[in-house]
């Protein structure tokens, strides 16, 4: 709100009759409700230095439902007039927003802004001290947001300029977050990448908490399975794997000999024909009947058991 616009409000309530105090007047600005405490906390949370988007948010919201907030955005300076109703009705309401903004700030950020004497100066210092361009979806929304119409002829507007750039920056906010994503996730921002047009933010989010979801059911670290049927099949598999490499460890095989009919070896390998070794307990003898063919085919070795009978044989 410019000088003259001051003035001409100011100079609307005197020519009505006797001057009339802005305070009271409930569609101004400068109107006081009786309610309206100055030790009063108008957001849950306080800013703390590392929530200022969301703290940001909040005081507009609070400060457009008792319609101040143009004392902090700019809209409405302080009147250089010599009126006097107006100068005490602006320093009023000014001091007001300035110890909301007060009560709703740490201690620790406090004591630099006690010499503020605008709530517009406060406003726009912990803007430019603590905005961070560089930081999450809200912030980059916050530090490059859509311009305003001030002289009321956008709602004549028949192009409809403003939905188009309302659109055009909706996807420089899911080009910028999709390509910021871990590369754990490049099959599905390949997939959103390849939509015409992009999707809305609420929407790629909602589709990585689905992605994210179906991880975390596939993947067996970390997960608390509620059936006692699958954690028993579980178990069931754990112990046969287990079993498996054991009898793999032991050297075991899945070979049958022809001759003796026990498993884990071959006929060129079977102790009933090339000899059992010394302090053998094993099991002796045939398992079942064999091939006749296979016996007579297979040579004997000499061994330590059948020297004696090779050399009497060749004596004779």
């Amino acid at each position: 709100m410019t000088e003259e616009e001051h003035v001409s409000m100011a100079n609307s309530h005197s020519s009505n009759g006797p001057a009339q105090n802005l305070s009271d007047d409930s569609s101004s600005c400068y109107y006081l409700h009786p309610f309206d405490n100055p030790g009063a906390l108008l957001v849950s949370k306080i800013f703390t230095g590392e929530n200022y988007i969301a703290w940001s948010r909040s005081m507009s919201i609070a400060l457009t439902v008792k319609n101040k907030i143009a004392f902090v955005d700019g809209s409405l300076v302080q009147p250089i007039t010599n009126d006097p109703h107006l100068h005490v009705a602006w320093l009023r309401a000014n001091n007001l927003v300035l110890s909301w903004l007060m009560n709703s700030i740490a201690k620790e950020i406090r004591g630099s802004l006690l010499y503020f004497t605008n709530a517009f100066d406060i406003w726009e210092e912990l803007k430019i001290r603590y905005l961070r361009s560089d930081g999450p979806r809200d912030e980059y929304i916050s530090y490059r947001p859509i311009p305003s119409c001030r002289c009321g002829n956008l709602n004549r507007c028949s192009c409809n300029i403003l939905t188009d750039l309302t659109d055009r920056q909706q996807s420089d906010y899911v080009m910028k977050f999709l390509v910021g994503l871990h590369d754990s996730y490049s099959a599905i921002r390949s997939q959103l990448l390849l939509q015409s047009p992009l999707p809305s933010m609420s929407r790629v989010f909602s589709l990585l908490l689905q992605e994210e979801s179906q991880r975390s059911l596939t993947n067996a670290v970390g997960i608390s399975i509620d059936s006692q049927a699958m954690v028993v099949e579980q178990s069931s598999r754990i112990v046969s794997t287990s079993n498996t490499q054991f009898t793999k460890q032991k050297g075991k095989s899945d070979a049958i000999c022809s001759h003796c009919g026990y498993s884990g070896h071959l006929v060129d390998k079977c102790f009933q024909l090339i000899g059992y070794p010394p302090g053998w307990k094993g099991p002796r003898g045939k398992r079942f009947n064999s091939t006749p063919t296979a016996a007579k085919n297979f040579q004997r070795l000499p061994t330590a058991n059948n020297t004696n009978v090779l050399e009497q044989n060749s004596s004779t």
